[in-house]
């Protein structure tokens, strides 16, 4: 089965330069207060400030050209992939699928918490929800009368794609070179083609040479049942109803070294083809056509693309992981209605200016998606479940067990090379949604088994699930080569518990965060606490050989989620996620939390982030060097700290700013419908009185027609600050 999947269209690349200027300190209470610092008099009192004022540098990444090297059927020599469209160009034309409408949108998985009850759902049931469908169609726009078309990549970018399909290296494609346009020349005497464009539009240019005649290009459109021109636009309907616009085609020439337009645009012809009017221009100089066709009216969630975690590198890139629908590549002749359910994992490399490097795309024949991800000098770590009995892995290892396990790849840094690649379940349902990586290229993965028999090794600490109908966490540690395992361990109580987010530590103490709903999860350490009813969020931290613990806490008295955490070099502890407490206004259903713990697992602070109305979550969370947090999530609330007054539709993605004290927020900038990564870079200064500032990475999703209604996509945002304003 062939698959076209072009994963750097999947992003919306937002690069922000936040001048943060501080906020006031927001009115979120917390459970610890600290005391007050004395202030100097008011007249001598600095005010400083950081701002949050953003500019958006660039909004979309580009359609880019893949020519086919096996990844697509043979009569394909180029394609590509836009927000809600496919183009693959053939011998004789090109063929464009797009989506249609599929059932009612499933509400995006980063989101569900928001309206979710207090009690979170660990059952099977929950973590095994099927996507839905989505519906095509497929439109070949031909050229009658045209030659054959021999088509050339044009303006390369210095990406490339990386396809790791199946279970077999022979069908695996990799090192693709990306190109901005691509060019078919002499498609009419004295006329090429030229396709280009953005994620939402495809543009095809005619470029007519000087005595050539525009008269012979006729656009002939198999699968549309009628053509019609509309204040200019050609309009295109479909079997399904729905219509496919093209927009008045922008005419122009050169003349004189500046760009002159003509007058003209669509005629429907005879025979159901389309042609072009025009006015008066010069015959002996070129002239450019330039048709868009613009996919504004399908704005129905039919497309659902979410990135899940974001790492970055020493020198400023990226790597996003998340998962999308993929579609097979419609072979031309196979009937103009298609439908897909099926997901695929993806990740991709951005350069520190947004360049997409590699994009990279692996999966079997049924549902993969990638939830964790980390980077080291030696390559990308790649956590998430799979479904496919033919997921990527090598032969030495074993395949799947039940009916999904988890699994984790180590791809190279460009992703062109699998390092290796392997599952992790036993004979029921498992699923990994984190990994962290050590200072020795140890991989470790963290999620939930429902798995009796799931693959734990001798001597660790737990090595018996709990409750046989329930799910219970796991984490196992791989060797660098990832041949081997370490250790593999449950951390299981008599109900039900789920694995959420793992980092480690300096001393290789893997700290795992999650929820239990049993008091007889293992609980241990002197500062540790349970909790009296209902279900709750974890902190537990394994001995370096995973035989142990060294500390096991709950976060409270009353019900927390966890969803997020990351480690400092002293061994602190921080934790985000979302509770539900009461605090605030009956009008306030869950509150996103941050709290930092000690080594040994007392609690140093614990802060909520809530407004007075709607419901906030915690799902990521990254450090710098001095304690500085920063959180991601999402919020429905109209006044959410350290924001102005919003409007969610249905809710806004957010990442805030603490000091190493959980003061703040210092700023907070709003981001899309959902912030599900956070990644943190400060520089070292190279002199000591140079200030450090940090650039904060961030990834998440958001509606393209800015409602819960409309198509889902995955963005990628870079945030630099500078330098508070200081007033006096």
């Amino acid at each position: 089965m062939t698959r076209l999947a072009f994963l750097l269209s999947l992003f919306t690349i937002g690069f922000l330069t936040a001048e943060a200027l501080a906020q006031a300190q927001s009115s979120a209470q917390t459970k610890t207060q600290p005391k007050a610092a004395s202030k100097p008099p008011a007249s001598t009192q600095p005010r400083t400030a950081q701002t949050a004022e953003a500019q958006m540098l660039t909004a979309n990444a580009p359609l880019v050209f893949e020519p086919n090297r096996g990844q697509a059927p043979a009569n394909v020599q180029w394609l590509a992939r836009g927000s809600r469209f496919m183009i693959g160009l053939t011998s004789d034309g090109a063929v464009l699928e797009f989506r249609d409408e599929g059932n009612p949108p499933v509400a995006p998985e980063s989101l569900r918490t928001l309206t979710a009850s207090p009690q979170p759902n660990l059952s099977r049931s929950a973590r095994t929800a099927a996507p839905k469908p989505i519906k095509s169609h497929l439109v070949k726009l031909r050229l009658t009368g045209s030659s054959a078309w021999k088509a050339a990549g044009l303006a390369p970018t210095g990406g490339i794609s990386n396809y790791f399909i199946g279970s077999t290296p022979a069908n695996w494609h990799t090192n693709i070179p990306h190109y901005a346009q691509v060019k078919a020349s002499g498609v009419y005497n004295g006329i090429d083609i030229v396709f280009h464009g953005d994620r939402g539009s495809l543009e095809y240019d005619f470029v007519v040479a000087p005595g050539a005649d525009p008269k012979q290009i006729q656009l002939q459109f198999e699968g549309a049942s009628g053509l019609r021109v509309d204040n200019g636009d050609l309009v295109l309907a479909t079997p399904g109803g729905n219509e496919l616009r093209h927009v008045r085609p922008k005419i122009h020439q050169q003349v004189g070294g500046k760009q002159v337009a003509v007058s003209g645009g669509f005629e429907v012809r005879k025979e159901g083809t389309a042609g072009f009017t025009l006015g008066s221009y010069d015959p002996k100089l070129p002239l450019v056509i330039d048709p868009t066709i613009m996919f504004v009216t399908f704005l129905a969630g039919s497309d659902y693309d979410e990135a899940t975690a974001i790492a970055i590198d020493p020198v400023f890139n990226s790597y996003v992981t998340g998962y999308t629908y993929s579609s097979d590549f419609p072979v031309v002749g196979e009937g103009n209605v298609g439908q897909s359910s099926h997901v695929d994992a993806f990740f991709a490399k951005l350069s520190p200016t947004g360049t997409i490097l590699s994009s990279t795309y692996w999966g079997g024949s049924d549902d993969d998606k990638a939830f964790g991800i980390a980077v080291d000098a030696s390559g990308v770590y790649i956590a998430g479940e799979t479904q496919s009995n033919d997921f990527p892995h090598f032969p030495w290892q074993p395949g799947l067990n039940g009916s999904s396990d988890a699994f984790v790849t180590k791809f190279s840094l460009l992703g062109d090379t699998i390092f290796y690649s392997r599952y992790l379940g036993g004979s029921d349902w498992d699923g990994a949604l984190a990994v962290a990586v050590d200072s020795n290229r140890s991989a470790y993965v963290v999620g939930t088994t429902f798995s009796n028999d799931f693959p734990v090794t001798a001597g660790a600490f737990e090595t018996h699930a709990g409750n046989p109908g329930a799910g219970h966490v796991f984490v196992t540690k791989l060797s660098p080569s990832g041949d081997l395992i370490a250790y593999s361990t449950y951390l299981a109580s008599d109900d039900a518990d789920a694995g959420e987010a793992v980092t480690v530590d300096a001393s290789f103490s893997a700290i795992v965060t999650g929820d239990t709903c049993s008091f007889t999860f293992p609980f241990a350490g002197f500062f540790s606490q349970s909790f009296p009813s209902g279900c709750t969020a974890f902190v537990t931290k394994l001995s370096p050989a995973g035989d142990s613990l060294i500390y096991s806490t709950s976060l409270g008295s009353q019900t927390f989620w966890a969803a997020g955490v990351a480690v400092d070099s002293a061994g602190n502890a921080y934790v985000t996620g979302t509770g539900f407490t009461g605090l605030g206004t009956p009008e306030v259903a869950a509150q996103a939390y941050v709290t930092k713990l000690s080594p040994v697992g007392a609690s140093i602070y614990f802060r909520q982030l809530v407004g007075t109305n709607g419901s906030s979550t915690g799902r990521a969370i990254d450090i710098d060097a001095d304690g500085n947090t920063w959180v991601g999530g999402s919020t429905s609330s109209t006044t959410f700290p350290g924001a102005p007054p919003i409007k969610p539709n249905p809710s806004a993605g957010y990442v805030v700013k603490l000091d190493g004290k959980g003061h703040g927020p210092i700023y907070t900038v709003l981001l899309g419908a959902s912030v599900n990564g956070v990644a943190v870079i400060k520089p070292r200064p190279r002199v000591v009185v140079q200030p450090l500032f940090a650039t904060i990475f961030t990834a998440g999703i958001r509606f393209t027609g800015g409602t819960a209604q409309s198509n889902q996509d995955a963005f990628v945002v870079r945030v630099d600050e500078r330098s508070p304003i200081v007033a006096h």
